[in-house]
């Protein structure tokens, strides 16, 4: 081919439409979705312009705008041009999102989850999506919602250890034993791969008090060695203290006692430590150096009915008969009020739109000296009805006793 037929070949195809490197609108607008995902606005706004130059683009170019709103925190804009697109499948999932975001940013929770409801049923495998209600569903207090979705992003993505370790956490706090065990383990072996995970000492040392529960001393201890050296001071304390359980339950209680003391120093606030110390204590012969430890232990976690069992069973040795009574009596009401806790932590479950068994659940936890718990439930009930006073009473009562 002569070089002059070349070159008239060249020039006739930038005159044809099939030679031409103009992008096609689907083209710019995934360019514009990946703008948006990095977040490049200035980029955003320029395919916005290319796209206005298309026939026919007009929800591709409100798709962009609504994105662009967001940045800037319009919600109303947002929303108006969400709900003129949303039925277009190609972005149906993203508008649904953007909504959910307007949604929790004007504080409307019902709105919120049924539209993330709704994302979960129409978009199985949107992990975000599942993400959230976990988080929300936590924070209302309704668990079993939360391990399903849980248990959907552990599906989704299986190198990410966070779903695990929270099945394990409210295993463990509902005294599942072993399915706390499988998901800590699950969570501890994800973790080696990712490196933006920190909850590795937590989740040893609640793996260790599960396995003290069901006597398996040598597996506890196994976790515990384990911790890294900078982990928090209250983790070491807590740390040493069930490695302090774990000896005492082998029968080595020099070295119980010693690790229990230094669990103390580390932390004198700790109630497990000095529970732990009250034990030896009563083990080794010495009641009333179990009095003084157990009575420290209750004062340090009030809503504890062990403490007082094991505080009632002390007064009685040393002949203090009305003051164990009164220990029995706090130890039989504080079990009354945990029974009654988890009856309505079923229902919360079951009415994820009502703030009323919220409070209750909050004011229970309050009475149990359980402040974070309670400023969480006030706050879920509070999500649902912002203006519910017995919530705002309690949540700044909570506060204010936390601050003391």
């Amino acid at each position: 081919m002569s070089r002059l037929l070349l070159i008239s070949l060249l020039v006739a195809c930038t005159f044809q439409s099939g030679c031409s490197s103009e992008q096609t609108v689907d083209e710019l607008l995934q360019r514009g979705r990946e703008a948006i995902r990095i977040e490049d606005w200035d980029s955003v706004r320029q395919i916005k312009n290319e796209l206005a130059e298309h026939k026919d683009a007009q929800v591709e170019i409100q798709f962009l705008e609504a994105n662009l709103y967001m940045n800037v925190l319009n919600y109303d804009a947002v929303m108006q041009r969400v709900g003129e697109i949303a039925s277009d499948k190609r972005i149906r999932e993203d508008c649904m999102m953007l909504a959910v975001h307007c949604f929790t940013a004007v504080q409307d929770m019902p709105s919120t989850m049924r539209t993330l409801e709704e994302i979960a049923v129409e978009f199985p495998d949107n992990a975000d999506a599942h993400r959230l209600l976990i988080a929300n569903y936590y924070d209302f207090g309704a668990l079993q919602q939360a391990m399903r979705h849980c248990e959907r992003v552990s599906e989704l993505v299986p190198e990410d250890p966070r779903p695990d370790r929270l099945m394990g956490l409210i295993s463990k706090d509902f005294e599942k034993n072993e399915l706390a065990i499988t998901h800590y383990l699950e969570s501890l072996e994800r973790a080696q791969t990712d490196s933006t995970f920190n909850q590795v000492d937590e989740i040893r040392t609640e793996l260790a008090e599960v396995y003290i529960r069901i006597r398996k001393y040598q597996d506890a201890e196994k976790q515990l060695q384990q911790l890294s050296s900078d982990a928090t001071e209250t983790i070491q304390a807590t740390a040493l203290a069930y490695r302090a359980e774990c000896a005492m339950a082998l029968g080595d209680f020099d070295k119980a006692e010693k690790w229990v003391r230094h669990s103390i120093r580390r932390s004198p606030t700790l109630p497990h430590g000095q529970r732990i110390l009250g034990l030896i204590a009563m083990q080794t012969g010495k009641p009333a150096e179990a009095k003084q430890a157990l009575e420290n232990a209750a004062r340090l976690d009030p809503g504890n009915d062990r403490v007082f069992f094991q505080l009632s069973n002390v007064l009685r040795q040393l002949g203090q008969t009305d003051a164990a009574n009164e220990a029995f009596n706090k130890h039989e009401q504080i079990k009354t009020l945990k029974l009654e806790y988890i009856e309505l932590n079923v229902q919360a479950a079951q009415q994820t739109d009502n703030a009323g068994i919220r409070v209750k659940i909050a004011s229970i936890a309050e009475q149990l000296g359980d402040y974070q718990a309670a400023v969480s439930w006030y706050s879920g009930a509070l999500g649902i009805n912002p203006k519910n006073e017995e919530a705002l009473i309690g949540i700044n009562r909570v506060r204010a006793a936390q601050q003391q």
